[in-house]
């Protein structure tokens, strides 16, 4: 098996719309079964390769019924380094790019893995995570957390542990449910949630990031809405 196959199953020239994905840097690590990786995307021209849209950690899982995860940074706009669009960047925001972009991850995940995405960063995107979570938006409204549930990860929670300077950057992580019982339960964990937050409506603190927040949180209802029904 290649890494390719092992890593991300059918992604290098995965079409994303106008765009293709592809694999660069893949290392195997000193521990069994994990992978340091880099994903891209370029344009019909080649343009937008060289800077990644994610990077990170890929295991396959292993003792305990631990199932395979993934632990990335993401980047939500790429500068094109080379070529005719040298110069200009790449939104994938919006090009829908970043919803295709965790499809194709969430492909990678079974049932009981998990995929984790650091929301400490310069871009847009990690910033209104950051802020959104501190005035105690739900995860799964927040633009990261919106992605992951996309992706197929039906409990979204925000995770950081203290432990001494030693716990990294802060994330969001993103559950698949082992089962169809447990994805009843993470769904109903999520509902209740969402619920809540668009009942309270805006507040002073979430007048600007209410409008987003509450477009997303009625995304993630109706998807929930149309699974069961």
């Amino acid at each position: 098996m290649s890494v390719g196959e092992y890593l991300l199953p059918n992604v290098d020239g995965r079409r994303l719309g106008a765009y293709t994905a592809f694999l660069g840097s893949v290392t195997a690590l000193r521990r069994s079964g994990w992978r340091e990786f880099s994903l891209h995307v370029r344009d019909e021209r080649g343009g937008f390769g060289d800077h990644p849209v994610v990077r990170g950690i890929y295991s396959r899982g292993g003792k305990d019924g631990v199932k395979a995860w993934m632990d990335i940074d993401y980047w939500e706009e790429i500068p094109c380094e080379a070529g005719e669009s040298a110069g200009s960047r790449l939104s994938l925001r919006a090009e829908e790019l970043d919803r295709r972009i965790f499809r194709l991850l969430g492909d990678a995940i079974p049932p009981g893995g998990h995929l984790m995405v650091s929301y400490e960063g310069e871009q847009e995107v990690h910033r209104e995570t950051l802020l959104s979570l501190a005035r105690h938006i739900p995860p799964a409204a927040t633009p990261l957390g919106h992605l992951l549930f996309l992706g197929g990860f039906r409990h979204v929670k925000d995770w950081y542990l203290a432990e001494g300077g030693m716990e990294g950057p802060r994330k969001l992580w993103g559950e698949k449910a082992p089962g169809a019982a447990w994805e009843r339960t993470f769904e109903e964990w999520t509902l209740r949630q969402l619920h809540a937050f668009l009942e309270q409506g805006p507040s002073p603190d979430t007048a600007n990031l209410f409008e987003e927040a509450r477009r997303r949180a009625e995304e993630v209802q109706r998807m929930i809405r149309k699974g069961s029904s």
